[in-house]
């Protein structure tokens, strides 16, 4: 080989070690930002360090997204930010009892309104969402491309969300801005110092016994009202048995588990009620006897949607809270 030659090669050597070592330090890079931003707690933290962890995760996860939703379909970019603000909420309420009634209400109600503020856009998406999944359920008994006229309508609104979200720069500024102030007010969160996992057994039990209070309401009166109340509270349940589940015994893993698919169940009924409600609503765009049919289609998925859910929402809360609470207070301090 010419004094080229070898000049390219060590050129090309040179070139692939660069972009290994690149490659190494973008997957160091990717760990430790997973490790920051993980929705768990873990045995080499205290609470409160643990929890500060979280918070500033979710936030910084949402923020991400959010900065993603200015291009493209800012849809999903607005769901994922929308379930870290769940996320957070839930947060706040495991830590009730350390953070105090004043700062857990200020910082729910920020995060409450910031989701508020970006519903639209994801609304939209999951009643065309919903209204395929119906049709596909049903399919044998609906003809080719089932109500046509009020999918294209809930297209239009979908598509119309977009671009309004698109055109609304100032609605995202300021929600960025709010967050920002969020994430910098964590730094400030009244936790005690080095505390052990277990001061958020009061917390994992107030939000269990709520649920659980909830159950019976919707058993005793099942409907739209009373299940959507049932599935935040199941929600909540979930997110925080996925934050203390690692310190915890595997048996809050296995609550948050099936609080998930509860939750999930739960949400399908919510969503063909609102997916009825806004056909009501439009019954201009559907044909025919197509208003009736749907809404037949819907009553029927729901009543087998709801007795699945009461009959997974009994067992879930079968226990005393007091015995889910000792979960927690078994984790390590």
């Amino acid at each position: 080989m010419d004094g080229r030659g070898l000049t390219r090669a060590a050129v090309l050597g040179a070139s692939l070690a660069v972009l290994a070592v690149r490659r190494v330090l973008d997957d160091m890079a990717r760990r430790e930002q997973e490790r920051r931003r993980a929705f768990r707690l873990n045995d080499a933290e205290s609470a409160d360090d643990g929890l500060r962890r979280i918070a500033r995760g979710q936030i910084d996860g949402a923020l991400d997204e959010l900065g993603d939703a200015d291009g493209g379909d800012p849809s999903e970019a607005v769901h994922e930010a929308r379930k870290g603000f769940k996320r957070l909420r839930a947060t706040v309420r495991l830590a009730r009892d350390d953070l105090g009634d004043d700062v857990y209400r200020r910082e729910n109600a920020a995060f409450r309104d910031v989701g508020r503020r970006l519903s639209g856009v994801r609304d939209a998406k999951v009643m065309v969402e919903t209204l395929d999944a119906l049709g596909k359920r049903y399919a044998d008994e609906l003809p080719a491309r089932p109500f046509a006229g009020f999918r294209a309508a809930l297209v239009r609104e979908q598509k119309a969300a977009h671009e309004e979200l698109r055109r609304d720069e100032a609605t995202l500024r300021d929600v960025r801005a709010d967050l920002e102030d969020a994430r910098a007010r964590v730094a400030t969160w009244p936790l005690s110092d080095g505390a052990g996992h277990a001061i958020l057994a009061p917390g994992f039990r107030r939000i269990y016994r709520r649920g659980r209070k909830e159950f019976r309401a919707a058993a005793a009166d099942t409907n739209a009202e009373s299940l959507h109340e049932l599935r935040k509270r199941v929600k909540d349940l979930r997110y925080t048995g996925q934050v203390v589940g690692p310190v915890a015994p595997k048996r809050v893993r296995k609550l948050a588990k099936r609080a998930n698919t509860l939750a999930d169940v739960i949400g399908d009924d919510h969503d063909l009620a609102v997916l009825r409600e806004a056909a009501a609503e439009r019954a201009g765009t559907l044909e025919g006897d197509e208003l009736q049919r749907l809404q037949e289609l819907v009553d029927r998925r729901r009543a087998r949607l709801q007795r699945k859910a009461l009959k997974s929402a009994k067992k879930l809360y079968a226990p005393k809270p007091r015995e889910i609470a000792r979960l927690v207070e078994q984790a390590p301090v």
